[in-house]
């Protein structure tokens, strides 16, 4: 028996598409005299493909690592407060510049609670720690939709690695087998949740990453699709 559902966050309820890099390139060379954004924005680049491999790797890196990381390809060091600051407004940019929600997410998450089914939210952050993301859902009205979410950086561990899933499970009090989770990335969301042994879901709204088809035991052309979905199953 269904109970609890789970969802990633970016490309699943929020748009991925969405980037705040230009505004975070800004920010750091606007601190840095003499460097230009160009010259951010490659370090920038840099940065997150180290950053990235970790993530892939399994490594829940907070966004304090890939702040440290560009100023090294810049062979830069900013003194103690302007690096706080700097972090703060990376940290921050998704509230200054906010991305859509999905068509309907709001909609999809209450019609989920209606049928007596917890809802969980696991979240691989980049450079949005979780105490963003949940004002970002806050002033959504969207947060008290969720019974628990779980951020990486503050369990230091992706979806690559069975971590975040086995810690929502427990948090929402239901074994693998009674939670579905929903996701865009194959090779993290879907392989993640079946390695718990949970039933999944692969949306290629926003992503279409129609390759992992073959490993998801639904696929969802829509967000929207999903109470059709949970009400033939149950």
């Amino acid at each position: 028996m269904l109970r609890a559902v789970t969802f990633d966050f970016w490309g699943t309820l929020a748009d991925a598409h969405h980037s705040n890099i230009p505004y975070r390139v800004r920010v750091l060379a606007d601190r840095l005299a003499g460097v230009s954004q160009e010259e951010v924005l490659r370090a920038y680049e840099a940065a997150w493909q180290r950053f990235r491999q970790a993530m892939q790797a399994g490594y829940g890196l907070p966004p304090a690592a890939m702040l440290s990381m560009t100023l090294d390809f810049l062979g830069i060091a900013l003194p103690p407060t302007s690096y706080a600051a700097t972090l703060r407004q990376w940290e921050e940019a998704m509230l200054e510049d906010r991305p859509s929600l999905l068509p309907g997410a709001l909609d999809v998450l209450r019609a989920v609670r209606r049928r007596g089914l917890a809802v969980g939210l696991i979240c691989d952050t980049v450079l949005s720690p979780g105490r963003v993301i949940r004002e970002f859902l806050w002033q959504l009205g969207a947060r008290p939709l969720f019974d628990w979410l779980t951020f990486s950086h503050e369990i230091g561990a992706t979806k690559h690695t069975p971590q975040p899933f086995r810690y929502t499970l427990r948090a929402l009090g239901v074994a693998p087998e009674q939670a579905l989770h929903v996701g865009d990335t194959p090779e993290a969301d879907i392989m993640g949740a079946r390695a718990v042994g949970m039933h999944t879901a692969l949306l290629v709204e926003n992503s279409q990453r129609r390759e992992g088809s073959a490993h998801a035991e639904f696929v969802l052309g829509r967000l929207q699709d999903l109470p059709a979905l949970l009400g033939a199953w149950q």
